[in-house]
């Protein structure tokens, strides 16, 4: 009986191996098959529709660069300089754009309203101080100062442009020749005894070298003009400080007027025999009317920009055209076709970008930080531009140093051209951003380059719906 049980025993193993390699085989069927039929179903993302998708209504990407883009320059009447973060002071000489000075206007107020000067006062000296807060262009450049009474007011509440003028009196309280120091400190010596006093860099003008009748004026005003502030400015209107022009190359200094550093310094001793030196301020503040006056001089601007800026000779953009700060030149860049865009159907402008590089081998001193581009009304005016909302990350402007151009997406506004053709479609202002306060220009170039093909132009991406 015992070898009938091992038989059995072995014979019933033989079929359990059996069974379970047959459930193998058939569990790696399964996999087998259903791997297949995955494989058989799976597609590239982009076939996903691909065989219900009508033909005629695939999206279509796209991109052009051959938009008709044209532009040309002009001059502008002047811009608004009255409240400035800087004051401008000096002088350019520029080999395409011509010349350039930069004077001021100020008023003053007192320092400490009710102040009486004794009976028998004497005058010692009257310097204007001027803290620098900066500079463009080449310090080693000298710089002359002229500087005039005002014979007239200005009003704190009033705005005023860069071609004010206000009439001023004969007497030049300066005339002092300078290299700007924008960066060194100065010292000033109360005797021979005390170290000096340390102060930051500033341009100090003694206004009683010449003539010592202003001096003498402030230092006789009344008690009732020395009241308060208003019935001192009725009484001295303020100064005219006005640089000469220069010659070759040239430099403008900034100054800030309301930093509390900058003031009119009255020096004089109590009585003849008195040694002692008692300095009354007059000061400038943020609501202290100064108003900035900025002189282009275009005579001796190259002739090319002066056949295109002053005479009117548009095509001269195609070749380049110009900008500049101070109220000096402004472009007008124009897509006189880009409406026909219409004519291709339903058109989405996915990224329309303004691409202005700048004219190759032009170069005085920097270039400028950022330009600014406006739509132009029917009245003339400027309107900011829809696509400038977007923030300035994406509406851009800023100078790019490695191309020596600018950048500007106009996404918005060109899809408003091409979605509404009744839309007027008379261009952009293209021009300095903070221009006020800054002298810097550009030559940009224009759109017929010849064999050049980095001249300006606008890059559109865009989906035919």
């Amino acid at each position: 009986m015992l070898p009938t049980m091992n038989f059995m025993i072995r014979l019933l193993e033989k079929n359990r191996k059996q069974a379970f390699s047959i459930l193998e085989v058939r569990g790696l069927l399964s996999v087998i098959i259903l791997s297949l039929l995955l494989a058989s179903c799976a597609k590239d993302p982009g076939q996903i529709g691909y065989i219900i998708q009508p033909e005629d209504s695939r999206l279509n990407v796209a991109f052009s660069d051959t938009t008709t883009i044209y532009a040309y320059s002009k001059l502008v009447d002047s811009i608004r300089s009255d409240k400035l973060s800087v004051t401008a002071f000096g002088s350019l000489r520029d080999p395409v754009f011509g010349g350039t000075t930069a004077g001021f206007y100020t008023q003053f107020i007192l320092s400490a309203p009710g102040h009486e000067f004794p009976a028998n006062r004497v005058l010692d000296s009257l310097v204007f101080q001027l803290s620098y807060e900066g500079y463009y262009g080449d310090t080693n450049n000298t710089l002359r100062a002229h500087t005039y009474e005002m014979l007239d007011s200005l009003e704190a509440d009033q705005t005023y442009y860069s071609n004010k003028y206000v009439p001023v009196g004969t007497t030049d309280y300066s005339n002092y020749t300078f290299e700007p120091r924008p960066t060194d400190s100065i010292l000033i010596y109360k005797d021979t005894i005390n170290p000096p006093d340390t102060l930051p860099a500033a341009l100090r003008l003694n206004l009683t070298n010449i003539s010592t009748e202003l001096g003498l004026k402030l230092l006789n005003a009344s008690a009732d003009v020395m009241e308060d502030s208003k019935s001192f400015q009725e009484y001295f209107h303020g100064l005219f400080v006005q640089s000469e022009p220069i010659y070759q190359d040239g430099v403008i200094a900034y100054f800030g007027l309301a930093t509390g550093k900058s003031r009119l310094e009255l020096y004089y001793r109590e009585h003849p025999d008195s040694t002692t030196t008692i300095r009354y301020d007059y000061l400038i503040t943020i609501s202290t009317a100064t108003v900035n006056k900025y002189e282009h001089n275009y005579n001796s601007a190259s002739a090319e920009f002066k056949s295109q800026v002053i005479n009117h000779d548009t095509t001269l953009g195609q070749q380049k055209f110009y900008a500049q700060g101070y109220g000096g030149v402004q472009s007008i860049v124009k897509f006189p076709h880009i409406q026909k865009w219409a004519r291709e159907g339903n058109v989405a402008i996915n990224e329309a970008k303004l691409i202005l590089p700048g004219y190759d081998g032009d170069e005085f001193f920097d270039a400028p930080g950022q330009m600014s581009l406006l739509s132009i009304e029917e009245d003339g005016e400027g309107a900011i531009l829809v696509d400038q909302a977007e923030g300035d990350s994406y509406f851009d402007g800023d100078y790019n140093d490695a191309t020596n151009s600018y950048e500007f997406r106009i996404t918005r506004y060109i899809q408003s051209l091409v979605s509404d053709t009744t839309k007027p479609n008379r261009g952009l202002y293209l021009f300095l951003y903070g221009g006020s306060v800054h002298p810097e220009r550009f030559i940009f170039k224009g759109n017929n380059m010849g064999a050049d093909s980095t001249g300006m132009k606008l890059e559109i991406l865009f989906t035919d719906l």
